[in-house]
């Protein structure tokens, strides 16, 4: 059995290349203590139900497997990385080293516009800063241990697709991507990912899908930002004011990324 985690996207800068393995994006991640768990399977399933879709059945194709069957504690299409968890997860059931399966599972991601950056962050796990656009066994990064517990609430979905998928949002959010990671990478501290999180949020317009969560938390003495690309929050000491838009819950930092349980 395989574990992937959750890929929290704080701040991202995409990058679509003629080559999918030079695609990817430049950001700042971290992964959590929650996800899914993947076994062989006859079918493909999740928590039970019959799935298909393009960037599972394409790693499934790749490594040779006939299904799949996933177990996850998270929602899909809400900012958790949960396609890029699922496809990396699988890619590792194969009989395959783990860079050579990650580098699968980002490939199809990448193929089917269902994420860039996830499968490198879940890949290694902890606080990852991309600081190239690429696959994982092409990626230029940064990694950083915290003992940090986290608040979260879900409030919708966003299509990633939808936004990665068109050129002109494309640029715009690169350029404010690229300056951000920067402003973090001078102090890579929780409180500058929340400052830094929040200004490429607000720069790209993306922070008013979630603007009074924030608020709500940051009145009340908390630091909150948005999970990219979801109607999701993430905070700290935000779970009371967090109520109010849903049904909070906590999860701690992974330090380990994809692994066998």
């Amino acid at each position: 059995m395989i574990f992937a985690p959750a890929s929290i996207t704080c701040i991202f800068s995409p990058h679509v290349d003629s080559n999918p393995k030079n695609s990817g994006s430049i950001g700042v991640g971290f992964t959590i203590e929650r996800g899914l768990q993947a076994s062989l399977s006859t079918k493909t399933t999740i928590n039970g139900e019959e799935w298909s879709f393009p960037t599972l059945d394409d790693v499934l194709e790749k490594v040779g497997l006939e299904g799949v069957a996933i177990k996850a504690s998270l929602p899909f299409g809400c900012g958790f990385g949960m396609s890029g968890a699922a496809a990396l997860a699988t890619a590792v059931l194969g009989n395959l080293g783990y860079i050579e399966a990650a580098d699968i599972a980002h490939v199809a991601e990448v193929e089917n516009f269902t994420g860039l950056g996830d499968v490198v962050t879940q890949t290694f796990g902890g606080v990852v800063v991309r600081k190239s656009a690429a696959c994982p066994s092409r990626a230029e990064l940064e990694r950083f241990f915290w003992n940090a517990e986290f608040d979260f609430v879900v409030m919708g979905e966003i299509s990633t697709k939808g936004v990665i998928g068109d050129e002109l949002k494309r640029r715009r959010i690169g350029e404010a991507g690229k300056r951000w990671t920067k402003e973090f990478l001078k102090k890579p501290t929780l409180e500058n990912l929340f400052h830094c999180s929040n200004g490429f949020a607000r720069e790209t317009g993306l922070l008013e899908l979630v603007g009074d969560a924030v608020e709500a938390v940051e009145s009340a003495g908390g630091k909150a930002a948005m999970v990219m690309l979801g109607k999701t929050v993430f905070a700290v000491n935000g779970f009371e004011a967090l109520k109010e838009f849903g049904e909070p819950f906590k999860a701690r930092l992974d330090c380990c990324g994809v692994r066998r349980l």
